[in-house]
């Protein structure tokens, strides 16, 4: 019965998509059902608060699940816990996203421009209304470590949780994942390409080693206050909705086009690969454009972006405008638009 228990509060605990995985491994096979119950149980252990040391705080599913996967040692996952949270910061209203209003006028915003199947973003909206209340609910004896990198999503990220945290007194640590994979590693040649772009690039493996290596050191005061005030008034920013990060500083406006050249430019490419012209799997596209993006985004912003250049008549299209997956496009070819 204590087992049975145990499971419950350990389900209860899960998040949607946490759960999903969980059922899909239970219809796999029997070993993996011993494994996802065994989880289960040491996730209730997990949870006593009285155990954890330090609250790591991520930002987005991939880089959340990795750490997962680095904690499942039973040590630390009865020390440490993770709080994901989840979507991309680089795009889309910040004002107030601190609060449940402000989470559902960000969503709304990302609703109108964003095409996504099975109530994903209903889901992404309650999963980060679940991880801002646990942010603000950290007891004062936890040590808390937010993971970063050189990318404005994770940058932005660092500034809002240091805002919500502002009267907190616990000692906070900020481990950036492209700092430290250089200071690890000597390859100069990542460097120039700029990996990682963002902690969800970096292996399980790299993760557990990173923090194992971490020169752990709490943030300095006037660092902590000079970021925190950076993260306030990106809580009170009405205008800048799409952000970049550059020269060690965040850039914002609403110039929702940014990125069009990019996409228009990729396209000619993969068309001058191509023997005879044809329409290409928008999917297919939108992978190109992410691959040489220096700004980290999702597939669903540059999707919303190729359906605007649809509209403009500068790309033509077969299919459903549903999905990445369900049309195909190509340059039209009466454009005579130039990237700038």
């Amino acid at each position: 019965m204590e087992k049975i228990n145990q499971l419950k509060q350990s389900i209860q605990r899960l998040s949607e998509a946490d759960a999903k995985s969980m059922l899909l491994l239970t219809l796999i096979n029997e070993q993996s059902r011993d494994s996802m119950l065994q989880f289960l149980l040491q996730q209730a252990e997990e949870r006593d608060a009285s155990t954890v040391q330090t609250v790591h705080i991520v930002f987005g599913h991939s880089p959340g699940g990795s750490l997962k996967a680095a904690f499942r040692n039973p040590d630390y996952a009865k020390s440490e816990e993770i709080i994901v949270v989840p979507g991309n910061f680089s795009v889309g209203p910040l004002k107030d996203v601190h609060t449940r209003d402000g989470i559902e006028a960000r969503f709304q915003w990302l609703e109108q421009r964003y095409l996504i199947e099975d109530d994903g973003l209903i889901i992404c909206e309650r999963e980060m209304k679940e991880a801002i209340e646990k942010i603000k609910n950290i007891p004062p004896h936890q040590d808390i470590l937010i993971w970063t990198c050189q990318n404005a999503h994770e940058q932005i990220g660092l500034r809002l949780v240091l805002a919500m945290l502002e009267q907190k007194t616990n000692d906070i640590y900020v481990l950036d994942t492209f700092q430290l994979f250089h200071e690890l590693y000597t390859l100069p040649q990542l460097a120039e390409d700029h990996y990682p772009r963002s902690t969800g690039e970096v292996s399980t493996e790299d993760l557990l080693y990173f923090y194992e290596h971490f020169q752990r050191w709490p943030l300095k005061e006037a660092l902590r206050h000079s970021l925190c005030k950076e993260g306030l008034n990106l809580l009170m920013d009405d205008y800048d909705c799409i952000h970049t990060w550059k020269y060690h500083e965040l850039w914002g406006n609403n110039n929702e086009d940014r990125e069009d050249d990019l996409i228009i430019t990729c396209a000619k490419r993969l068309q001058e690969e191509q023997e005879e012209i044809h329409y290409e799997v928008a999917a297919r596209l939108i992978g190109e454009v992410l691959g040489h993006m220096e700004e980290l985004r999702e597939a669903e912003w540059i999707d919303y972006r190729l359906r605007q250049l649809i509209q403009q008549g500068i790309f033509s299209y077969e299919g459903e405008l549903k999905g990445i997956l369900h049309y195909k496009v190509k340059l039209a070819d009466a454009t005579n638009y130039n990237p700038s």
